[in-house]
């Protein structure tokens, strides 16, 4: 099988419903600082995927009020799943040998010109152009990328490459848009009829894309900024027009873009206003459910339950509306309720455990119900996912389920439902109850390599075991380096969009063993997950100078981690045993500014990890494997179930090139917060060092990112403070409040100390 058709069945594997391919050449004509060459300049490919928005989560969403966007929810969800699959899909890509960087879904762009690029909220690439560029789509009137197949209720990943691949045909301009001008019509900001400032062209090879050049402050209005779309808008939108009216009438809600909404290929366009003002999408299939094979349902529900559901339950419409919810509200046509669950005991319900759990619920749900739509029937995600029924104090679906069953009293209810217009017998899937422990005489029935296996084939990197006897062994060698050094928490009492207003509090820092986090603990497995290493190798070099690609690293190796760590925590609970996932199993770690909202930072679990032989400690203190070097987030999870210890690992002088390098890191970091101390520990007769860093210091370039060397710069951040000798809370107030109002909302950071490391990338 070709290299194009692994990749191709690897995006389809990962839920892809359109992959395309796109030959750099594609993008000469790009400006170099938002081009895939400029990213990455050894690019050949770029691989772009596309996922589908339901019918009905369009249709019906938005429809009281652009703002109260209701099902069109599900394009946050999206997001998230794109960035999972980039993410997977270079790893893919790396693993076959080749170089790879995937880019994120959204939110990182340079509001304001930079440097030569002169543009606003420009993304590190457009996926929307390279939807173009990979031949799946054409540009519409509206400046969205359409597809023959879903017109523009579609949303794009790329993932760039340097492997050659056959491009496949470009869709010619004006192919698919026939200017029925319904985006312009029912634009509630007029961006597409006011401000316009001649022609945008995209050319490609021979071909040129032409739609209008709007005013993207404007466009950003509501669907950005958040302002409320009732009031006057001005003739002229700017920056500053914007900041002033976030200052005077703050923020209602996010948009649903009407461009999107009102988009349909004329070939698969019709109407149905009893249903939707809303065109509709004509479905290319249209199913009898009652010839349906039982073998097509089969299919449908163990997917869902092989990869995670705990349980699946159908209810018909009739029995909601016995149990006193309208369906017909929601989806008008509704036959039955899919309601999907995931619950965890109480000792792991974690911040992160949640994440990772709703984020596999939801997406389950998302899937299943465009699984439904190919049969042809409308289906809706609903948004009343919860955690805990009584969490939910309106009627829904979802609440009303969950709460007639009993055997999920007491714990931690996770679940979403799928309402759809296909009639399915009510029936409910999922586990026995019974609680089973493998044959400790069968020694291929051993628990550690059982759950290595679950987590490779989750897509986890690296795995080890470490037992509590070695955490606590640590812990008491560095209590005193760590135990109750100062922390500085700064919260921000402002709204998006206006100036920082700082709430500083400090607290001294408890470091723990695995025992803190869940009593009678006897083992922490680890398992960490790659960043790629071209996203290393290019950060905040020329020619894109872009730091977007390794923050999109820092938080999606979270997003991709978290689902796998409730994955392994429900295989011990089967087994009988209790698990927690944690955050960093010392309390030694901190968080990294993200656009994506804080992420624990690239120190967490670095302990644990080396306790569970994954590898050794940098002179930065951060986790060093043979596989990766420092290019890895780790994450642990404490059990009380007795798994064997992975061997320790340790290199001889030749491996360690922290013997050789000349600290670059402690040159690199902008804060000095590097001590000049080396802080030592001993573990079965090896010995791990690194230098020890001031918390405060640290946390002021990558909690704070208040110096531009630590990457807000390249997104044209002017924030850029020096600390002082002792950091003191009134000096981090008074640097905050230097942020820009509108960038300190999606913060973005590269660490100096890892991408200048010659662990992070071969040379």
């Amino acid at each position: 099988m070709s290299l194009k058709e692994r990749i191709k069945d690897a995006a389809y594997r990962l839920g892809a419903d359109l992959v395309g391919f796109g030959g750099i050449d594609r993008c000469a004509q790009a400006p170099l600082m938002m081009s895939p060459q400029g990213l990455y300049p050894d690019a050949r490919t770029v691989i772009v995927m596309a996922i589908h928005h339901p019918d009905a989560c369009i249709e019906l969403g938005g429809v009281e009020h652009p703002q109260k966007i209701g099902p069109y929810s599900i394009q946050y969800l999206m997001n998230s799943r794109l960035d999972e699959m980039a993410y997977r899909l270079a790893t893919f890509i790396e693993r076959q040998g080749y170089g790879a960087m995937p880019i994120a879904s959204s939110n990182i762009w340079r509001y304001n010109s930079y440097k030569e690029l002169d543009a606003v909220f420009a993304p590190d690439v457009s996926h929307i152009y390279m939807a173009v560029v990979a031949g799946l789509a054409d540009m519409g009137f509206n400046g969205l990328a359409l597809t023959p197949e879903y017109g523009a209720r579609n949303r794009f990943i790329t993932v760039i490459t340097n492997a050659a691949i056959e491009p496949d045909p470009l869709i010619p301009p004006g192919t698919i848009c026939d200017k029925c001008m319904l985006c312009r019509k029912h634009c509630p900001s007029k961006a597409l009829s006011t401000e316009i400032d001649g022609e945008k062209v995209l050319r490609i090879s021979d071909y040129e894309y032409r739609f209008p050049n709007k005013n993207l402050w404007r466009c950003a209005w509501g669907e950005h900024f958040d302002l409320d779309l009732d009031l006057e808008i001005p003739e002229k939108v700017n920056e500053q027009v914007i900041l002033k009216m976030v200052k005077q009438h703050g923020v209602r809600a996010g948009e649903m873009g009407q461009c999107l909404k009102f988009c349909v290929p004329k070939p698969n366009r019709s109407f149905d206003l009893n249903y939707s003002k809303t065109p509709m999408r004509k479905h290319w299939v249209s199913t009898d459910e009652t010839r349906v094979s039982r073998g097509v349902v089969d299919r449908l529900f163990a997917r869902v339950c092989a990869e995670g559901a705990e349980q699946l339950i159908v209810t018909s419409a009739d029995d909601l509306r016995a149990m006193g919810v309208d369906p017909e509200s929601v989806l008008p046509g509704t036959k039955s309720a899919l309601t999907l669950v995931l619950s965890l005991p109480q000792e792991a319900d974690t911040e992160a455990a949640r994440f990772g759990a709703q984020y596999q619920i939801d997406s389950l749900s998302y899937d299943l119900a465009r699984n439904i739509e190919t049969l042809g029937f409308r289906s809706i995600v609903s948004v009343e996912h919860i955690t805990q029924p009584d969490a939910v104090t309106t009627a829904s679906a979802t609440k009303a389920v969950v709460s007639a069953q009993a055997d999920l009293n007491g714990r931690l209810v996770l679940a979403n439902t799928v309402l759809t217009r296909m009639a399915i017998q009510p029936q409910r899937r999922g586990p026995s109850g019974d609680t089973v422990k493998p044959d400790w005489g069968d020694a291929t029935s051993d628990l550690a390599s059982q759950l290595s296996e679950l987590a490779r084939a989750c897509g986890a990197d690296l795995m080890g075991i470490a037992s509590a006897a070695r955490m606590d062994a640590i812990v008491d060698q560095l209590r005193p380096a760590f135990d109750g050094e100062e922390i500085l928490d700064a919260a921000d009492r402002s709204i998006r969009f206006t100036p920082w207003e700082p709430e500083i509090t400090a607290r001294r820092r408890t470091f723990q063993t695995p025992e803190d986090h869940l009593p009678g603990a006897q083992s922490v497995f680890v398992f960490g997950l790659r960043m790629h290493e071209e996203v290393l190798r290019w950060a905040t070099k020329p020619p894109a100078e872009a730091a977007g690609p390794y923050s999109f690293e820092t938080y999606v190796t979270n997003y991709v981690g978290w689902p796998i760590a409730v994955r392994i925590i429900k295989q011990l609970e089967a087994w009988g045993y209790r698990a927690r996932l944690v955050t960093d199993v010392t309390g030694s770690d901190s968080v990294t500014a993200n656009p994506r909202g804080p992420q624990p930072d690239l120190f967490t679990n670095r302990f644990a990890g080396v306790a569970a032989g994954l590898g050794y400690l940098a002179t930065s203190g951060h986790l060093a494997t043979p596989q990766f070097g420092i290019r890895q987030r780790v994450f642990a999870i404490v059990t009380d179930a007795p798994l064997w210890p992975s061997d320790l690992y340790q290199p001889d002088s030749a491996e360690d090139r922290c013997v050789t390098c000349g600290a670059r890191c402690i040159a690199a970091c902008p804060s000095h917060a590097f001590t000049g101390r080396r802080v030592e520990f001993t573990l079965e007769g090896r010995t791990y060092g690194f230098q020890h860093i001031d918390a405060k210091r640290c946390d002021w370039v990558k909690r704070y990112a208040l110096m531009g060397e630590s990457g807000f710069q390249y997104l044209g951040s002017p924030a850029d403070v020096f600390p002082d000798e002792n950091v003191a809370a009134s000096e981090l107030d008074h640097a905050l409040r230097q942020h820009d109002p509108i960038k300190k909302y999606r913060p973005v950071v590269v660490e100096p100390c890892v991408i200048r490391c010659p662990l992070a990338y071969a040379d």
